[in-house]
């Protein structure tokens, strides 16, 4: 059974990830845990009663467990309290789950561009998948399939095979795509120099056309395709093009300087400004 982590913190995108959480645990019967922070010592610190801080956290937290049990019958559904910050008890108690989720603004705050938006923080620390859901997110709205980023490197291999697990549990098409491109600024000088870029297209598509082979090989029953775009803003191809998908999955990041110059810090750019859940896969 598939356990899942979801942070609870009263906001709006809070409300989403939960909703998100619930009903990914409803569609593939998995256990949901619900967690949140409480600053135990600051509370105490200004003369509040932390027990009954806490007794009244817990309330809350067994309201919302109801609440979901009634609404998405069969999930079976538990909580945890912790004394710390949200993404700091996200990623302490994340092992020994299959995903952990949050919530995310669809525009990361000043504080975030500089510092990093949470998700990308939490999943560097979490040793499984972070799903960040932005508080657009509708799951009425919803669109269909899953879109998984193939960069230049192997570290999409995690990625991948997340996908491919995340499309078979959901019955979702799988799609791979590779966005690729260098800035604008520098595509004319790499022309002059190279005659175009089209030997590298053609290499990543190559790299998709083989992954998709492999897939099928293990996977037939599976419903899978694959494309590669090219653009000067790989991160802004990946939301444009995952915008009417059900759920966009990367990797951490491209380790190779080759790597970075052509797929760039497309996971932090992309979770800058998430229009859907987006999945990121820590590397092995």
């Amino acid at each position: 059974m598939t356990k899942i982590l979801v942070g609870v913190d009263g906001t709006a995108r809070g409300d989403r990830a939960v909703e998100w959480a619930a009903r990914r645990a409803h569609r593939t019967s998995s256990q949901l845990t619900l967690i949140t922070a409480v600053g135990l010592d600051s509370a105490k610190a200004f003369g509040a009663d932390t027990d009954a801080v806490r007794d009244t956290v817990e309330a809350a937290l067994k309201g919302l467990a109801e609440k979901i049990v009634q609404e998405c019958e069969g999930v079976q559904v538990d909580w945890l309290i912790h004394d710390e910050g949200i993404l700091e008890a996200l990623a302490d108690a994340s092992e020994g789950y299959d995903m952990v989720v949050l919530g995310s603004h669809h525009n990361a705050k000043i504080g975030e561009m500089l510092g990093g938006t949470k998700g990308l923080r939490l999943s560097i620390t979490a040793s499984v998948p972070t799903v960040v859901v932005p508080e657009s997110w509708s799951f009425d709205d919803q669109g269909r399939g899953i879109v998984v980023g193939v960069g230049p490197d192997d570290f999409d291999e995690g990625a991948i095979s997340f996908g491919v697990r995340e499309a078979i549990a959901t019955g979702e098409t799988l799609e791979l795509v590779s966005a690729w491109g260098l800035p604008a600024g520098l595509s004319r000088p790499a022309e002059a120099m190279g005659g175009g870029l089209g030997p590298v297209g053609d290499q990543f598509q190559a790299k998709i056309d083989a992954h998709i082979e492999r897939i099928k090989a293990e996977h037939p029953d599976l419903e899978v395709s694959g494309r590669t775009i090219e653009g000067s803003s790989p991160s802004k191809v990946l939301i444009a093009h995952g915008g009417k998908r059900r759920l966009l999955v990367m990797g951490t990041h491209a380790r190779s300087a080759f790597g970075r110059a052509i797929f760039g810090s497309v996971t932090h750019d992309v979770l800058l400004s998430p229009n859907i859940p987006t999945v990121v896969v820590p590397k092995p």
